[in-house]
């Protein structure tokens, strides 16, 4: 069976628990190893951590809660993946005030997790955020854009390097997903680092973030230097970015036969709601009866 998994920790929900624990003045019993279990429980065999909500929201990442987590890879069976900080992060920035403040978040989130590091299959970071998706969608003559893309590679680099050196991370443990970036410039900071995958976000390829290519394509020519895989459908219709399969109705069926062909062994995830991740499920039950997929029990996570 293909590893299918869920990015539990969504921001929508948890700060509703939040509000909820404020009540009572008392966040102490907050623990998000609840959650994690809740999915390991509905019967999800990955989970990606959310960074994000650690540096954003007055949550500590506790070795209690790790702790927790490292008995739950057993008694459960599960893997992990931690996303690494996308909110106003910017490796590939011009300003080094900006890079170097984003280094520092990447930097301290990887520190969090470092009892947890050996339990971890993927780091997933984004090399650009939204100051370059922007400039990259300014009408300017291509060596313009060439020249600038380059500039942004260059930095990308530098911050990514200077991450690992740092942590002392394994960079083959890094994914670098596909964003608001072209494709080919991100698959040129992969080949340059020597050692980080691609983390292939299916939505983004849908909706054009990456340039105009076909996910069909890029899968039949990338897929071996993928270490996980964001699945989910894009739909251009005021939606949120991320839609569980089968909502935009373009989602391309054959990229599921080719992961299964292929026998993808890394991480596939539904950074989706649970409900979203159930639909998603059954669009692969009915499209692509041949893939294994789990059996979800219970959706109440939280």
């Amino acid at each position: 069976m293909m590893l299918f998994g869920i990015s539990p920790l969504r921001f929508d929900k948890i700060i509703t628990v939040i509000n909820q624990k404020k009540k009572n003045s008392n966040l102490s019993n907050f623990h998000f190893s609840d959650i994690i279990e809740k999915a390991a429980q509905a019967g999800f065999k990955h989970c990606e951590l959310t960074s994000d909500v650690f540096q954003l929201l007055p949550l500590p990442i506790n070795n209690i809660e790790l702790e927790k987590l490292k008995k739950f890879k057993k008694e459960y069976e599960m893997s992990y993946s931690v996303h690494l900080p996308i909110a106003s992060v910017e490796l590939a920035s011009p300003n080094k005030f900006i890079r170097e403040g984003s280094i520092q978040s990447l930097m301290d989130s990887i520190n969090s997790f470092k009892i947890l590091e050996h339990d971890i299959d993927m780091f997933v970071l984004h090399t650009s955020g939204s100051f370059v998706a922007e400039i990259m969608k300014f009408s300017l003559d291509s060596k313009i854009k060439q020249f600038l893309s380059n500039i942004f590679i260059d930095f990308a680099i530098q911050s990514i390097n200077k991450v690992i050196s740092e942590t002392e991370i394994d960079k083959t443990k890094i994914a670098i997903e596909n964003a608001e970036f072209p494709i080919e410039g991100t698959i040129e900071i992969i080949k340059k680092l020597n050692g980080p995958k691609l983390c292939m976000d299916t939505a983004h390829f849908l909706a054009g973030f990456s340039g105009n290519v076909d996910l069909i394509e890029i899968t039949e020519k990338y897929l071996d230097i993928t270490s996980e895989i964001h699945l989910q459908d894009y739909a251009d219709n005021g939606l949120a970015d991320h839609n569980a399969l089968g909502v935009g109705k373009k989602f391309p069926v054959r990229f599921l036969k080719i992961i299964n062909e292929y026998e993808f062994k890394g991480p596939i995830v539904f950074e989706l709601s649970p409900q979203q991740a159930i639909e998603s499920i059954n669009f692969i039950k009915k499209n692509a009866p041949e893939i294994k997929v789990p059996e979800i029990k219970n959706l109440a996570f939280y």
